[in-house]
């Protein structure tokens, strides 16, 4: 027997003697008009809420991204001579010493990286650029250095 759970027509009713069985009082449609707009306005916040939270992610997320690399960077080129990539960092430096002849830098850079490839007749020639550019004490060791190298390099081959 029933009592009342999944019959509409009975409720349990608890009075001051206990269990006593009769109709379920009427549900009021206003009251669930107002469920129905509460339920309504909760979900509208929520959705705001979501709203500004994801928009809030997503600036968060730009605003951490690192700037793009230009791909002739000194940046990138530093880091594929960290790697041991000289070719592409000597591609990288010689466009940069394109756009900029006179940056005597440049001219340095191309030096280091034609001396790590072990090319010391250009290495010279870029040390000496940099060195008219722009005549400090590090170019100038640097050109001394690749010209005594280049001078221990003829002494010691032989004769032909």
């Amino acid at each position: 027997m029933d009592l009342g759970g999944n019959c509409p027509s009975v409720a349990l009713i608890f009075g001051r003697s206990g269990l006593i069985f009769g109709k379920r009082p009427p549900v009021s449609e206003d009251i669930n008009q107002q469920i129905l707009k509460e339920l309504q306005k909760w979900r509208r916040s929520n959705q705001a809420i979501l709203v500004v939270a994801s928009i809030t992610v997503i600036v968060l997320l730009i605003s951490r991204r690192k700037p793009s690399e230009p791909e002739n960077s000194w940046t990138g080129i530093t880091t594929a001579m960290r790697q041991s990539d000289y070719p592409r960092a000597l591609s990288m430096a010689q466009a940069n010493v394109a756009l900029h002849p006179n940056d005597y830098y440049g001219h340095a850079y191309l030096g280091s990286i034609y001396l790590a490839m072990d090319d010391l007749t250009n290495s010279e020639a870029q040390y000496l650029k940099a060195y008219e550019l722009f005549p400090i004490e590090e170019n100038e060791k640097n050109l001394t250095a690749i010209r005594k190298r280049l001078s221990m390099e003829k002494d010691s081959k032989p004769s032909k």
